[in-house]
């Protein structure tokens, strides 16, 4: 009887022994069930931050707004490669089981995760989506329970065939790389319908541990090959490549075709930040009771980091390159170098010898306090990566005060030093390592952060804007010269003096009111009788040449300041400012005589806009700069519509259209017998002009210098593509000493030479190379002014100007 009981009781502990783990994991299944889960809406639209994408005219991306940088792709856009891979390594029954897989989990329980691990695709999806980060084991093995539940109700919920294409999309495969689309761009360049055998292999083996096979890390090479060949290997096994297939891909390098991203990077960065600010401005607005605009069905706000968004932009992708090119082609190549030996003539470079030494310490002053550095030591800005001073507070560090930026906040959890006024000069005044821009690629250094103000202020700028006159489509936006170093734009952000670029708005006012290209004026001063105690205003001309008469048509061609004002007096500035209000200038402009000469401050962005207006008849269209905005589903959200004013009528545009040819092609002076035309050298392809000349078909144009030669202009019209170019640097008393270097025509004109050369050549942009339409009414002037230009010069070389 005892040796009865005492079986019975074995019994009862061995069944005991064997149920518990059962009954602890059904309990623990049950507990889970009641826990926080995701329900039925949230399972259906799992949140996932989705970057918005930059689209060029062609639908290609030339951009992204990102948190992550993820955007979605479809099953069907992912290489069976990728599929096949991931099945092989990561869940070989995956299409068989219903979330969790009981053979791999008993496999893994009893051999401790040596032969392979216990989760399927599905639980690690799972977890990607709705669990954080666990403090501790228990809480990571409560976890584990609410997945096996989550899993099956995705497995309910999704194909199979929606859940790796959920699983591939919201992988981070590291260096910015987050999901299947991201990884294949950033990694190789490519698609992810087009991934490789291998790089889907490679892809696949960063599942397991992204940082510990990272491939952008050259002491990770041999590692990533070796885990690339186990996937590869796991993918013969399971039938997916042949056995000759895994000995001849084994043997290839990596193969990287790495792409970094970075917003300082890539096609247009200046043009994508100027659009970041004008999308924000746009889903932020209101209607006039407050209420939003744009707003998603549940009533938020849209947030171009995070909602998957899609920006459809109007610059032409071929265009844009070109515009890079000849921007960089003629600064890097040529003017930057005459712009450096003329700088190292002077006393306080990059200063003009004009400038005082108090406007010299203002200048400094404030790119001191204007400086990322600057910020950091007074607490503005997190040491280590640019977040604002809303992340940082002030604490006792180390036994001292220190500005410390919350990670808990948003920030990067660093630790710097309160530095006094005293000990921030010194500061920067202390040669310090660093990397600084040159054309010819980042140069390592040492100088104090002072010196490297100056060397940065000793660089010329430029910006180009391409349009196309009768959309207000923009083509291609530069600008600046290099988007990490120099982040000021310089198309609508700079409001730069645009010199005899303004002359145009003077002449149509006056053609608009009757005057004849081809009438004879005098080349003599005029005098503007001006308030006391302020002296008579008589402008002079930058050669200092009078006498004699001249065309209307000559005086444009040639700048003359003396005929530009004697229009002014006649038709008065008060009629020249309202024509260039119609015809798209917004910013400031006082009604004054001395405006005939340009010395308003204007964007190039205003002034491209606004020669535009002569190519489309009269009509100023507003640049545009996006089409369309669609959500993450596709959806329209927006739809820009042009906005249009009949600034002039169609005869005085196609006047100066004329007129204004005869800047690029020259017009004829017979007192002198010279061929005069500022532009001219854009036709020629004498010296080292060559290079960016020889543009045969027509133009029309302006250049434009302003005072010591601060600023360069060079605005050219064609039938269907208007171009501004503005060089110069961003501190006004950095210029050049003489004319001859600064004058628009040798700074900026090149620059669209380049630029159109390039555009012309390319046969898939299809540029018109026909000349301007004429009205059909008859113009009731004569175009054709006796001693125009004929046959090129007659009295040696052509008169270049200013």
């Amino acid at each position: 009887m005892a040796k009865k009981k005492k079986q019975n009781k074995r019994r009862v502990m061995w069944w005991a022994l064997v149920l518990s783990p059962v009954i602890g994991l059904f309990l623990m299944l049950v507990i889970a069930s009641f826990s926080k889960l995701p329900d039925a809406s949230e399972l259906a639209n799992p949140r996932s931050d989705l970057a918005t994408a930059v689209l060029f005219s062609d639908g290609t991306l030339m951009g992204q707004y990102y948190r992550e940088n993820r955007i979605p792709v479809a099953y069907e856009q992912i290489s069976p490669n990728v599929v096949n891979a991931l099945i092989a390594t990561e869940d070989e029954r995956f299409r068989e089981h219903s979330g969790v897989d009981l053979k791999g989990t008993a496999r893994a329980a009893i051999f401790l995760g040596k032969r392979g691990g216990a989760s399927t695709i599905t639980q690690q999806l799972s977890k990607m989506l709705f669990t954080e980060r666990a403090d501790n084991f228990f809480e990571r093995t409560f976890q584990k329970f609410q997945e096996w539940i989550i899993s099956a109700r995705l497995e309910r919920q999704y194909t199979k065939d929606e859940i790796i294409a959920m699983y591939l999309n919201r992988f981070d495969w590291i260096n910015q790389a987050v999901g299947i689309n991201s990884a294949a761009r950033v990694y190789f360049n490519t698609t992810p319908d087009s991934l490789r055998i291998e790089e889907a292999a490679m892809l696949v083996g960063m599942l397991k541990n992204p940082a510990l096979f990272n491939p952008n890390r050259s002491s990770r090479v041999d590692t990533v090959l070796h885990r690339r060949m186990v996937v590869m290997d796991q993918m013969r096994k399971k039938g997916y490549i042949t056995t000759a297939q895994y000995d001849s891909l084994k043997a290839l390098p990596l193969g990287l075709r790495f792409q970094r991203v970075d917003h300082t990077e890539g096609p247009a960065p200046y043009f994508r930040e100027t659009l970041r600010a004008k999308l924000q401005a746009l889903l932020d607005s209101t209607d006039a009771v407050g209420k939003r605009v744009f707003a998603k069905p549940d009533g938020t706000a849209y947030d171009i980091y995070t909602d998957g968004l899609k920006v459809y932009t109007t610059i032409d992708r071929r265009m844009q390159a070109y515009a890079e090119w000849g921007l960089k082609e003629h600064l890097a190549s040529e003017l930057q170098d005459d712009f450096f030996k003329d700088l190292s003539r002077k006393k306080n470079r990059p200063f003009d010898s004009r400038v005082n030494q108090k406007e010299i310490d203002a200048i400094m002053s404030t790119a001191v306090k204007r400086s990322v550095r600057f910020r950091v030591l007074t607490g503005k800005q997190c040491g280590n990566c640019e977040r604002p001073a809303a992340y940082i507070e002030e604490v006792m560090h180390e036994g001292s005060k220190h500005f410390h930026c919350d990670p808990a906040k948003g920030g990067c959890d660093s630790y710097w030093p309160v530095l006094s006024e005293k000990e921030i000069d010194k500061a920067f005044e202390t040669p310090t390592p660093m990397r600084v821009f040159s054309w010819r690629g980042e140069v390592d250094t040492v100088l104090s952060p002072l010196d490297s103000i100056r060397y940065y202020k000793s660089f010329l700028q430029s910006g180009l804007m391409s349009m196309d006159p009768h959309t207000g489509f923009v083509k291609a936006w530069v600008g600046g010269i290099d988007y990490k170093h120099f982040q000021y734009d310089h198309i609508e952000q700079a409001h730069r003096q645009v010199g005899s670029t303004f002359k145009p708005f003077v002449y149509a006012t006056a053609i608009r009111e009757g005057e004849q290209p081809c009438h004879q004026l005098p080349n003599q001063k005029v005098c503007f009788d001006m308030p006391d105690p302020q002296p008579d205003w008589c402008p002079e001309n930058s050669d200092n040449e009078y006498g004699g008469m001249v065309t209307v048509e000559y005086a444009l061609a040639n700048s003359m300041n003396t005929v530009t004002a004697h229009l002014m007096k006649k038709y008065m500035p008060e009629a020249v400012t309202v024509l260039a209000r119609h015809m798209g200038i917004k910013s400031r402009l006082e009604p004054v005589p001395s405006l005939c000469l340009g010395v308003a401050d204007l964007t190039l962005s205003e002034m491209t806009g606004a020669f535009a207006t002569f190519a489309n008849k009269g009509v100023h269209i507003e640049p545009i700069i996006y089409t369309r905005i669609e959500d993450k589903d596709g959806n329209t959200i927006y739809d820009m519509s042009p906005k249009a004013t009949e600034a002039l009528d169609e005869r005085t545009a196609y006047i100066m259209l004329k007129m204004l040819k005869g800047v690029v092609d020259g017009a004829y002076n017979p007192s002198t017998g010279r061929v005069v035309g500022t532009g001219l050298r854009l036709r020629t392809s004498w010296g080292a002009r060559q290079k960016y000349a020889n543009i045969k078909f027509p133009t029309a144009g302006k250049t434009g210098t302003t005072q010591n030669n601060t600023d360069g202009w060079f605005i050219g019209i064609t039938p269907d593509l208007v171009t501004g170019v503005w060089t110069g640097a961003d501190d006004r008393p950095v210029r050049f000493s003489t004319t001859e270097k600064g004058q628009g025509a040798n700074s900026a004109l090149p620059i669209y030479g380049y630029y159109m050369n390039r555009v012309y050549a390319d046969p898939t942009i299809g540029i018109s190379t026909g000349d301007f339409e004429a009205p059909t009414e008859p113009l009731g002037v004569d175009l054709d002014c006796r001693g125009k230009a004929r046959g090129g010069p007659t009295n040696g070389e052509p008169d270049w100007g200013n």
